[in-house]
Parts: C-alpha cells; sequence; structure tokens
C-alpha cells in the first residue's frame, strides 16, 4: 500500500563529483572517449617490432609515462618504456624487463639482448580495449559509491546529474517526553525522548536531508499546526506518538482532514497502530507528501521504519524497483515463543557459522525494551501460532545490514558449502536408518591428472558408487556433466581429472566447466593453497570448483589431488 503511494524519485540536480558519494544517477552514464585513448604499454620493458627476432638492439630512446614522445621507434631499434606508457608507432608488442639482458657499450650507448619472440600486440592495451567509446557504464539509479566515483573520474566527469535528495521532518509527540541531557521527573512518569534521535539518525543513514522539528505537546490545535508546517516544506513527515486510541492521540485525527488515511493498525508484532497517509500539496494535484505515524515504543518506531519508512525513503532518493531487503533462511540459535494473535518481526543477530546462517536472539521482546535493537541486523519472521519454535528451527529473516562473520573468517574455507546433507536411505532390518552410498564421478581428462582410486574415496566417503570415464571432446563433454550433475542423478562429486594450465585447449575446458557451475571460490582456494605446500608450481595450475544443483564439481591435477580428503569432507558434513 505505501509503495503504490509513492510516486517515484525526485527531482534532479547537478552535483560535483566529490558532492556524489552516496547520490543516486539522475542519467545514464556512457563512455564519451575510449579506454585507453592510445595505445599503453602494459608493463616496464622495451617496446619492439614483433617482426624482429631475438637478438641484440641499441635503445633508441625512453618512453615514460607522462613523457614527451621521442617519435617513432626507429628500424632496428627498441626503446625503453614504463607501464601505461604510450607505445610508439612502428612498435607492436612490448617485451618485458625480465625478458631481456642489458648492458652499456664503451661509446655510453645501452644495448639490450631480447631473449624471446613477441606475438603482435603483446603485453600492450589497445585503444579502447578497457572501454570502448560509447559503452554504457552506468544506469539511472545507480547508487554511487567510491567504486562508481571512480569510475565517473575515468570518464573525467567532473559534475554530474543526480536525484534530489528528499527533505524528511522528524517530530515526536507527548507531555511525556524530555529532551535529550534533561531530568526527567519519574514522580510524573516522564521519560527521555529516544525515538527521535533514532528516527533522525536512520534517515540520514540513507542519505535523505533530515529536519529535526523537536516535540509536540499533546494539544489537539498545536498538533494540526505543526503537523501542516511540516507538511509545507518537507516530502516526507515522521512522528512517533499519538496513533493509539487514547483520549490525547491526536494524529489520526488530524491527518483525516489534512489528507488521505491509507491505514491506521496492522496485524504485525510490534507496530500495530502504525499509520499511513498521503497529503496533496502545492500547485500539482498528483504531488503527494507522504506521512507516517509510527508508535510511541521505540523499538516499535525501529521495526516499522525499517520496513515501512525505508523502502520508501529509498524510493524517492531513486532507487529502481521496489527495495527490499534480502530474505534468507536463517538457523534458530536458541527457541523462539510464537504469538498466537499475531506475527512477529522477532529482533536478532545473525551471524555465518560452518557455512549457514545462525541468529541469536537479541533477548526479551518487549517493545519498550530499547536494549533489543543494539546490533541487530536482521529481523525474524515469526508467524503466529500456539507454542515454542524449537533451536534449530530454520525460519526467514530479512537482513538489514551484512552478516556477522564467523571468527575464522567469512566464509571459513573449513564450512560446510553442499546445499544439503546426504539423505539416509530407507531403515535397514533392524529400524535404523542407514547411510546412502556416496555417488562419485571421475572424468579423466589427460594423463596428468591426479590419481584418485576407489579405494581412497572408500577411505573418506565410506560405501561408493563410482562412476568413472575417459573424458571426450570439449563439445561432448557438456551433455555428459549436465547429465551426472541433474537433481534426480543423485551424483554428490564429480572430479575432473587433468593438469590445466593456460594453453588454449585447456582454456576450451575450463570455460566449458565454469559456464556450468555456481563457482565455489572458498574451495578452490582450498586446493591451491594445499597444492602449495607440495609444489610453488601448483601457482600455474587453472583450478574450477562449484556447484551445479547439489552437486560438486572440482578439477583435480597431480598437484591438488592430496585435498581430497578435504573435499570429501564437504559432502559429508551433516551426513547421518
Amino acid at each position: 500500500m505505501v509503495s503504490a503511494q509513492v510516486l517515484g524519485p525526485l527531482g534532479r540536480e547537478e552535483v560535483a563529483l566529490a558532492d556524489a558519494l552516496g547520490r543516486r544517477l539522475a542519467e545514464d552514464v556512457t563512455a564519451s572517449a575510449p579506454i585507453p585513448a592510445f595505445p599503453a604499454s602494459i608493463m616496464d620493458g622495451f617496446a619492439v617490432r614483433s617482426s624482429d627476432p631475438p637478438n641484440t638492439y641499441l635503445v633508441d630512446a625512453d618512453s615514460l609515462a607522462g613523457g614527451q614522445s621521442a617519435g617513432p621507434l626507429r628500424p632496428g631499434y627498441v626503446r625503453y618504456i614504463t607501464t601505461g606508457s604510450f607505445v610508439p608507432e612502428g612498435a607492436d608488442a612490448v617485451v618485458k624487463v625480465e625478458d631481456t639482458v642489458q648492458s652499456a657499450r664503451s661509446d655510453g650507448q645501452v644495448e639490450v639482448q631480447i631473449l624471446v619472440s613477441s606475438k603482435p600486440g603483446a603485453n600492450i592495451r589497445a585503444v579502447g580495449s578497457d572501454t570502448a567509446k560509447g559503452e554504457a557504464l552506468l544506469s539511472a539509479g545507480c547508487q554511487l559509491r567510491a567504486s562508481e566515483l571512480g569510475v565517473l573520474a575515468a570518464l573525467n566527469r567532473s559534475r554530474l546529474w543526480v536525484h534530489r535528495e528528499p527533505r524528511v521532518a522528524v517530530l515526536s509527540t507527548g507531555d511525556e517526553l524530555v529532551e535529550l541531557g534533561g531530568q526527567p521527573d519519574e514522580g510524573r512518569g516522564q521519560i527521555i525522548d529516544c525515538n527521535r534521535p533514532l528516527l533522525c539518525a536512520m534517515v540520514k543513514e540513507l542519505g535523505a536531508i533530515v529536519s529535526d522539528r523537536g516535540q509536540v505537546p499533546d494539544e489537539l490545535e498545536h498538533v494540526r499546526a505543526t503537523l501542516a508546517d511540516a507538511l509545507e516544506s518537507a516530502d516526507l513527515v515522521i512522528t512517533s506518538g499519538g496513533v493509539s486510541r487514547g483520549s490525547k492521540d491526536y494524529i489520526k485525527e488530524v491527518l483525516g482532514d489534512l489528507g488521505e488515511l491509507h491505514f491506521g493498525e496492522m496485524c504485525m508484532k510490534p507496530g500495530k497502530p502504525s499509520t499511513f497517509a498521503t497529503v496533496k500539496t502545492g500547485p500539482d494535484p498528483a504531488q503527494k507528501k507522504l506521512f507516517f505515524g509510527l508508535p510511541g515504543n521505540p523499538v516499535s518506531c525501529f521495526v516499522t521504519f525499517n520496513l515501512l519508512v525505508a523502502p520508501a525513503i529509498q524510493r524517492l532518493r531513486g532507487s529502481p524497483g521496489s527495495p527490499v531487503y534480502p530474505r534468507v533462511d536463517v538457523e534458530l540459535a536458541s527457541p523462539v515463543q510464537m504469538d498466537p494473535v499475531r506475527p512477529e518481526y522477532h529482533r536478532a543477530r545473525a551471524r555465518w557459522q560452518s557455512g549457514r546462517i545462525v541468529a541469536e536472539s537479541t533477548g526479551f521482546q518487549r517493545s519498550s525494551r530499547i536494549a533489543s535493537i543494539a546490533e541487530t541486523n536482521c529481523l525474524l519472521e515469526i508467524p503466529k501460532a500456539h507454542g515454542t519454535l524449537t533451536k534449530g528451527t530454520v525460519v526467514k529473516a530479512l537482513l538489514l545490514t551484512g552478516l556477522l562473520p564467523e571468527p575464522e573468517g567469512f566464509p571459513s574455507i573449513a564450512a560446510r558449502s553442499v546445499q544439503a546433507p546426504l539423505a539416509p536411505q530407507a531403515p535397514s532390518a533392524s529400524g535404523d536408518a542407514a547411510p546412502r552410498r556416496a555417488k562419485v564421478a571421475l572424468l579423466r581428462w589427460d594423463s596428468a591428472g591426479g590419481e584418485v582410486t576407489r579405494e581412497q574415496l572408500a577411505t573418506f566417503l565410506g560405501p561408493v558408487e563410482l562412476i568413472e570415464k575417459q573424458a571426450p571432446e570439449v563439445l561432448e563433454m557438456r551433455e555428459l556433466l549436465e547429465s551426472w550433475s541433474q537433481e534426480s542423478s543423485g551424483m554428490d562429486l564429480i572430479l575432473v581429472l587433468g593438469n590445466f594450465g593456460l594453453g588454449a585447449k585447456d582454456e576450451n575446458i575450463l570455460a566449458l566447466l565454469r559456464s556450468l557451475v555456481r563457482e565455489a571460490p572458498n574451495v578452490a582456494d582450498l586446493l591451491l593453497r594445499q597444492g602449495l605446500e607440495q609444489s610453488p608450481l601448483a601457482m600455474l595450475q587453472c583450478v574450477v570448483a562449484g556447484y551445479r544443483n547439489s552437486t560438486l564439481l572440482v578439477t583435480i591435477s597431480s598437484l591438488t589431488s592430496s585435498s581430497l580428503g578435504d573435499l570429501c569432507k564437504l559432502i559429508r558434513a551433516d551426513r547421518p
């Protein structure tokens, strides 16, 4: 209902690049010139003609980044060149310094022995090879982070068009409120106003412009005048308190007079009395100001701001589509009591743990207990029902910010990466569920690949069902791998055995494998690290590791086969 009333981004304005961090782009950005604009050397070395064979040559000049041009390269000479420098006319390749031997002659001239042959274009960035002229780089609605500002600077864009930031007015209602730093009279039931600082900070976190309108006493005409004034200058108004059914709760009454009240209660916990209205102001009848009347309890303010107000502000800022939080499965770290009347957005701290997301409740969830929002990074979606959700139950959660990492990193190398554990077979005669055999396929690409036997696999996996094949040509491999990795095949692990380097044939098979899987960098890292313990030559091996459906596919070479045991641990994790 809220998103239907948000008509889209506000107007646009031109700002300097230095002032654009965090803003939403209001134009599509294309490259007005190629990058690089000239042929540039990729490394320090010597500019050569690729047609000249390895030999000893004189150096005719230096070509330094930002330096003056020394003109075309003379026939029979080479030219010293630094990374990023203009490759002179006449040269079509660069030989890196490591592939040369330099010496000085008795006449003071420098001569260089070129030790390798070069192909045309070697170690040269061609004009437009990084970015072509006219290439689309950023789209309207993109949020400008440091990385996007770097792209714009490379395009020499000192100014750009962004969407105007929403102006948000924030105010609190209630005779019981005392300003921050004041001394509340407990005998009169006074409390510190923590909602307004909380809401102002949340608005600032989103990048909008906040106007703190202070506190409003519980007097009808005072409330009416304050809200009308705020709506004149702000695009969006947020109040806290005054939306329940008390005799001094005037917000809904005033909104009914000023505009259109869309809802005044929600079946959720916390935040039941949350209110949303729109008010038409100005000469444009389509122009609407948004008004959110949030409950007075601070936790209710926090939750309803995240669920209702934040997406509306992001849309006004220029975010494309309907912004939502990532909705993920989390495992409860402790039991959670359900409410039989209303679904609850339970505050919790989600962390990455052993290959899954685990959520720890922030404790007692009363809507007045503001401590329950400290370090909250997710809202658990707890259904309305009688009873308790036990520890380990998987529920949906909205991620408000990033996950908390494991102590050893995110994610840990040893974390289980398989989507699901191996399912048990039907119960045996004794009534116990027997673990099913692991199913593994070996595809041998070349004779230099690591040696893997049924006995080795059985050592780590127990009884194993093994399929072995000699790899066909690249074009035939796709059909075979797709068949093996279908969900219905029950395949747990596919090992492609071969030493994959940088050759053209290797690149073809690696490109095929990468196109089939969702890559798992942590698994590839595990293989390479263990391979380096055997030989530094492992750094020359190209490793592909990833998942297709529930099947783990990995390339294994003679230098990485020692990691077989750890790979088997990944697919055995949580196996009954």
